[in-house]
């Protein structure tokens, strides 16, 4: 397994907790060398529901881009170049002096002061759409980050087009269990707590759980003792029980 293929593993395995999710994005932007990085899928902004996650972005540029994407030039140029599902590095696909909106070079560009942006988009499913950019102030990407990058597009299209089935099954039905025949969890249960069933589940003890998610023992203590309580058991053979027999 590539360090790609690692990535969207821990995304999946992280079911859909922001915060996990955004953790992980950390340490994928991290490793790539990047300052800025976004993950986005869904509906394209102001058109649906869509799903963001982010690391090194301030919270006002990132409201200041959405309220603003329609006036992207790059990605208009981007998509009418037929470039999608390809990796580019977008300030040498388009030069800003060949960029004609002026609001565009003097508002924006400014505001987010990024000189090196490599992003790509890929259809998920019709009127859904991947997009993962990442951005560095002041050196351009390797060559080795740009692989990974193109590499990383690519897999994430059976991640997001599953995340979104589930989301979309999820708001008819309600939370899923585990799986089939297995107990229906509370709904008091927090998303983090979900995390930990999942991993406990998937037959990992607490000290590895606390190591995969990144928590000091102290929270994973308490989250299993919260969730014990919330399901009525005793222990945490009995919670196990439960999930297989689906008592």
């Amino acid at each position: 397994m590539d360090r790609t293929q690692i990535w969207v593993k821990a995304l999946l395995e992280a079911g859909q907790t922001e915060i996990e999710l955004n953790k992980i994005v950390k340490q994928i932007g991290e490793h790539l060398g990047a300052d800025l990085s976004l993950l986005f899928w869904g509906s394209p902004p102001h058109a649906g529901k869509f799903w963001t996650l982010r690391h090194g972005i301030e919270e006002g540029d990132y409201q200041f881009y959405l309220r603003h994407s329609n006036d992207d030039a790059y990605l208009k140029h981007y998509i009418s170049q037929s470039l999608t599902g390809k990796m580019i590095q977008l300030q040498e696909m388009l030069p800003l002096k060949h960029i004609h909106d002026g609001w565009f070079r003097e508002e924006m560009v400014p505001r987010l002061g990024i000189r090196y942006s490599i992003s790509g988009l890929y259809p998920v499913a019709p009127g859904q759409m991947l997009a993962i950019t990442f951005h560095r102030y002041q050196q351009p990407f390797s060559h080795r980050s740009k692989l990974m990058m193109q590499q990383l597009l690519e897999q994430l299209v059976p991640w997001c087009q599953y995340f979104i089935a589930r989301d979309k099954l999820e708001s008819l039905y309600g939370s899923a269990p585990i799986t089939r025949s297995m107990m229906k969890l509370p709904e008091t249960l927090t998303q983090a707590e979900h995390h930990v069933v999942s991993l406990l589940a998937q037959g990992y003890d607490g000290s590895e759980i606390t190591e995969m998610r990144g928590v000091s023992k102290e929270t994973t203590k308490s989250q299993i003792k919260s969730i014990l309580r919330k399901t009525d058991c005793r222990h945490q053979n009995q919670l196990l029980h439960k999930i297989y027999s689906g008592d």
